[in-house]
């Protein structure tokens, strides 16, 4: 969207300013959007969401190109932060969360994650022959077009939904409940995230404060010149920078299914430390270890995209994730709207964005903390609902056994194992 941003300005008569208005009514209304979405993904499932939202996206990219005037470009910008709430992370996270429940889960959403930042080096390249050939409308009926492809096409014949883990979120019905409540129905979708809330707070604040580090992906070709760098050698920081970037997805997954969550949170403590505020201290005293540091700052900001979604699967399980995901996300929106700005703000004051770089180094690791505690969180009131462990999701060692001991002594009329409860209401 950013290469429309001159002729868009020029094609309406404004400045640019004005017409970036259109990206903060898009990306707040996504943000304000995303739990929404989740709980019709929980509702409907993936496929229709993705081709429904899909659809709105594209048709909203089309009316953008022929607006006929700054307001009613505007008006069709809120259209398309609505479809891209359903159309884009949320239902791709889900499809992986909810089909692969296998040791390598993190491995596969590293890989799948490296579709972003793969898209971002071809649109670099594309897009400006794009432009050229068409103009603001062919850009944004590029945008439609891409839009259509990658989300109705895909929902049409390659998304399918995964399969209600009746294990998860069965719970104990030794309240006397006689059938456990399906999550498609109102009262089932409550009943699922009950006990969840102070999580949701934990992991949502967590992200946005990953996104008011990650903010400089956004402004980095503004910030190499501050520090006396060449464009031609800034250029080529950006490019080293998405590639690592492409490297640094699949290796979080990795290190996820080979450390285990703890050892993984240690490692990401010191790749934070030695990420963007040793990048800020490289650059203001030479070059010598400015590429190395660069590539560590590349894994640590990789982080939202790969080990946020594992904490949110791990800390509320499969059936739970797409709403506690949407929360998320509006999280991290909401922290990249400000983030942004507030990145300009500070070289506006200071005339420089070190300090920026620092804030944003100790906001993500405060992130990472919130993120810990609120995975500890999760998995604590899974285990206090005897929810079992399936491949994949990991609930404290001895839960299962002391739930099988509980019952073997007869505590609670209503008291059983938790397979024993996937069964009778895969049954029922």
């Amino acid at each position: 969207m950013g290469f429309t941003a001159i002729p868009g300005a020029e094609h309406f008569g404004v400045t640019t300013a004005q017409y970036l208005i259109y990206f903060t009514l898009f990306l707040v209304t996504a943000a304000l959007t995303f739990s929404v979405m989740g709980r019709l993904i929980t509702r409907f499932g993936v496929r229709a969401v993705l081709i429904s939202t899909g659809t709105l996206a594209s048709l909203a990219g089309v009316g953008m190109a022929f607006s006929p005037n700054i307001y009613v470009f505007y008006l069709f910008a809120f259209v398309l932060g609505l479809g891209a709430a359903g159309n884009n992370l949320l239902p791709a996270k889900t499809l992986v969360v909810g089909w692969h429940v296998h040791k390598r889960r993190g491995t596969v959403l590293g890989f799948v994650a490296t579709g972003g930042a793969t898209g971002g080096l071809l649109i670099g390249l594309i897009f400006p022959s794009v432009m050229a050939a068409g103009g603001f409308v062919g850009g944004w009926l590029a945008i439609a077009a891409m839009a259509f492809v990658c989300s109705v096409v895909t929902g049409i014949f390659l998304a399918k939904n995964p399969p209600i883990d009746h294990e998860e979120g069965a719970g104990d019905e030794a309240a006397g409940e006689e059938e456990a409540v399906h999550p498609a129905t109102k009262n089932g979708r409550k009943a699922l995230i009950k006990g969840f809330g102070f999580t949701i707070v934990l992991l949502a604040i967590g992200s946005f404060l990953f996104s008011l580090e990650g903010a400089f992906g956004s402004v980095q070709a503004a910030v190499y010149p501050t520090f006396g760098i060449d464009l031609s050698t800034a250029g080529l920081m950006i490019a080293f920078y998405s590639v690592c970037g492409i490297v640094a997805k699949p290796l979080l997954g990795i290190m996820h299914d080979k450390l285990g969550m703890k050892p993984l949170f240690v490692a990401l403590t010191v790749l934070f430390i030695l990420g963007m505020p040793a990048l800020a201290l490289t650059m203001q005293m030479g070059w010598n270890l400015m590429f190395p540091i660069l590539a560590i700052s590349a894994i640590s900001l990789s982080i939202p995209g790969v080990i946020i979604p594992l904490v949110a699967v791990n800390a509320a399980g499969r059936e739970r994730f797409a709403t506690i995901y949407g929360f998320m996300l509006t999280g991290s929106y909401i922290g990249t709207g400000i983030g942004v700005p507030l990145w300009g703000l500070v070289y506006d004051i200071t005339g420089a964005f070190t300090l920026a770089m620092y804030v944003g180094g100790a906001a993500g690791l405060i992130g990472l903390a919130l993120a810990y505690i609120g995975l500890q969180r999760g998995i604590k009131t899974r285990a206090a609902m005897n929810e079992s462990s399936t491949t994949g999701i990991f609930l404290p060692d001895g839960t299962e056994a002391s739930t099988a001991e509980r019952n073997a002594a007869g505590t609670g009329a209503g008291a059983r194992d938790t397979t024993g409860a996937a069964e009778e209401v895969a049954s029922s």
